[in-house]
């Protein structure tokens, strides 16, 4: 059993700015091509019951008009995304930590063993468009 991820950074579709993403992490005992499988399902929709999580105000977007704190462009979200994402990472991981994950085996109870992300966890990632209107479109690739 691991802790994975989907991540939909919401891009503005009038400036191409990300200055928030959602989160969600589950727990699977499956195969890479399997979660893989369940994880890309899932980012089609399950972005509406994620955890919004703004962009750490570190990450910095400068402009001609200012600076404005806790806002990058997509190909810096892509470049930096583990970076960004590592405190909402360690905080999933803490959650998860909680929850014993009880089982019986064949002498008894088995010891509760606590649910963590690996070294280099898999993630999902799925970039919601947001238009003027503030509707969220997944621009999720045929394939």
């Amino acid at each position: 059993m691991e802790l994975v991820a989907n991540i939909w950074p919401i891009v503005d579709q009038m400036t191409g700015v990300v200055q928030r993403f959602l989160f969600r992490a589950y727990a699977l005992d499956a195969t890479d091509q399997e979660i893989g499988t369940v994880l890309t399902t899932l980012a089609r929709s399950d972005y509406r019951t994620a955890q919004v999580v703004k962009i750490p105000d570190n990450y910095q977007l400068s402009s001609e008009h200012g600076t404005m704190s806790g806002a990058v462009e997509v190909s810096t979200f892509n470049q930096y995304m583990h970076s960004i994402v590592e405190d909402t990472l360690a905080a999933a991981e803490n959650t998860f930590a909680n929850m014993n994950n009880y089982g019986i085996g064949i002498d008894g109870p088995l010891i509760p063993e606590a649910l963590t992300l690996p070294a280099e966890p898999y993630l999902v990632t799925t970039y919601l468009i947001e238009l003027p209107s503030g509707e969220l479109i997944p621009h999720v690739r045929a394939g």
